[in-house]
């Protein structure tokens, strides 16, 4: 199932309430909410997408991994002559 991230923009005590009604919808689970303006969830996207146009002040952006590069040395190759 595919997740987004959730970020509110607006006051704050509108934001806790969203929030409640965000994790009493079924088929959205919320997978971390420690900040109190921004919730990564997972839901089926047209149930997101309903529930961003019904509360103001709410952006949805998916979930994005970003590859990250090694950060152990690499060994030198010796070139044989």
């Amino acid at each position: 199932m595919p997740r987004f991230i959730l970020r509110f923009r607006g006051p704050e005590p509108q934001a806790a309430k969203d929030v409640e009604r965000i994790r009493a919808l079924r088929q959205v689970r919320v997978l971390d909410d420690s900040s109190p303006r921004m919730l990564l969830v997972e839901a089926p996207e047209g149930k997101v997408k309903s529930l961003m146009a019904s509360m103001s002040g709410w952006i949805m952006t998916p979930e994005q991994m970003v590859p990250l590069p090694d950060p152990r040395p690499k060994p030198r190759r010796v070139r044989k002559k």
